[in-house]
């Protein structure tokens, strides 16, 4: 009996083998279980029944029909190709969109230089990034400021869209995984 509590205490601490958590799950099946033990057995008879669920032949074919996805893009016969296809190609447009957000930074961070520095707003990089000079282009912090918060918003609206889409198409993934698995 102290056996098994030590077991399940290095099963909830995940540090049991394989064969000790069959141990575990053997002896919580043989039915000579401790009343205090008992809530245990049910977890165990869970994982057991839950091992025995598997998806249905078709399940990639209805969750590609219910994301509206035809059959024909599964590409090379490959499990799960079909299911790749609308990621591989938003990657262009999360690499612009990185793009955009490193050149805006970039920015930003040199304004905020050039305002601390008192050399008349220009701004020499560290040699080890860019050799190079940046001057100011606005004599006036004003429009310097101006300028950052409308490049900003420019960025953060294309990026909001761009969320907006992914949460679109993620709910609608949820709703065709739902309807796959019935819940």
């Amino acid at each position: 009996m102290n056996e098994i509590r030590t077991l399940l205490e290095k099963y909830f601490l995940a540090e049991t083998t394989l064969e000790e958590e069959k141990v575990l799950a053997d002896h919580f099946r043989s039915g000579e279980v401790d009343a205090e033990l008992l809530p245990y057995a049910a977890f165990f008879e869970y994982i057991a029944e839950e091992k025995q669920v598997s998806p249905g032949e078709d399940l990639e074919k209805r969750i590609l029909e219910r994301v509206g996805l035809e059959t024909a893009t599964v590409q090379g016969g490959g499990h799960g190709a079909g299911l790749l296809a609308p990621v591989r190609r938003l990657r262009f447009g999360y690499a612009a969109a990185a793009a955009v957000l490193l050149c805006v930074s970039s920015l930003f961070l040199a304004v905020q230089l050039s305002s601390r520095s008192g050399d008349g707003g220009k701004v020499t990089v560290p040699r080890g990034l860019v050799s190079a000079t940046i001057k100011d282009t606005y004599d006036d912090p004003e429009k310097a400021l101006a300028a950052v918060r409308h490049a900003l918003l420019v960025a953060s609206t294309h990026m909001n869209e761009g969320k907006n889409i992914t949460q679109k198409n993620m709910s609608r993934l949820n709703n065709s995984w739902e309807a796959a698995t019935g819940n």
